[in-house]
């Protein structure tokens, strides 16, 4: 198939499908006589698992590493995936916890901004600085 037929089934642009083969994510194609790429189901498949791998916020980086080793007789390496996926779970964990943290500072910085214009009262900059702003351990479930 055409460029334009995988970017119909995949629902990528064009212009994307050639930028993954320019970086090595999905292989090189053949070329016809006129000079058109020429797509197989693997290719359709290979898109797949790069969209799939995108939406659970691994890099491109990343999903080249998955799938470097990977052609259409060898299938993927499970282990490798299974890694990827535990290592991509402990980053979003981590920015979960990093946003709950964040979460529970706006909470407390709002409440003290209220109080200080309740006061008639500006916040000063020494009350700013995250040391003068105690996060208290249950507020993350605010």
């Amino acid at each position: 198939m055409k460029i334009g037929e995988l970017a119909k089934v995949s629902g990528l642009a064009a212009h994307t499908i050639r930028f993954y083969e320019s970086k090595g994510l999905l292989p090189k194609t053949n070329r016809g006589p006129n000079g058109y790429r020429s797509y197989d189901d693997e290719s359709t498949q290979r898109l797949a698992r790069i969209q799939c791998a995108k939406r659970l916020g691994f890099s491109l980086e990343d999903i080249l590493t998955v799938l470097a080793d990977s052609g259409p007789a060898d299938g993927l390496d499970h282990e490798k995936i299974l890694h990827q996926l535990d290592v991509r779970r402990l980053e979003v964990e981590t920015l979960m916890e990093g946003l709950l943290a964040q979460r529970a500072e706006i909470i407390l910085f709002k409440e003290r901004l209220q109080e200080n214009w309740q006061e008639g009262k500006c916040m000063q900059v020494d009350e700013m600085f995250e040391e003068n702003l105690p996060i208290p351990r249950n507020s993350t479930s605010q």
